[in-house]
């Protein structure tokens, strides 16, 4: 079995948001997610809107467009909806434009990456170097 590479409709969708709800002790969030051309997120493969005061999130996830299925890093839409739904768990920030804000909100996601990824791993039974979109030559 792999993961969800692309979500073939919002009704997968759905289903992959309710199943990675549960897992992540979500289940008291109202999360409404959609499925939106990668330009309406600025290139992002996800974002998240959260009012973490109301547990409420709406996360979009890209359909992926050439420049997202070409960048370095496999595009793996299951993942990056993990990705999202972890904010609602480690919103620890609000970003303002300061040097070490940047830094804080940089260093935030490479850890929300990391834990994203290895919940895929742990589902599928993956290695790590799964995850490079490199061809080798």
């Amino acid at each position: 079995m792999q993961p969800i590479m692309e979500f073939k409709d919002i009704k997968q969708a759905n289903q992959s948001l309710r199943e990675w709800q549960h897992r992540l002790f979500l289940d008291d969030w109202t999360i409404d997610l959609r499925l939106v051309k990668a330009k309406e997120i600025d290139g992002f493969t996800g974002r998240s809107y959260l009012v973490f005061s109301l547990q409420s999130v709406v996360i979009k996830i890209a359909k992926p467009n050439k420049d997202i299925k070409s960048r370095i890093v496999k595009y793996c839409a299951e993942e990056t909806l993990i990705h999202e739904l972890l904010h609602c768990k480690y919103n620890i920030l609000e970003k303002d434009n300061t040097y070490e804000s940047a830094y804080l909100d940089g260093r935030q996601h490479q850890l929300l990456e990391q834990m994203a990824k290895s919940l895929i791993m742990a589902k599928y039974n993956l290695p790590f170097k799964w995850f490079a979109n490199i061809k080798e030559q």
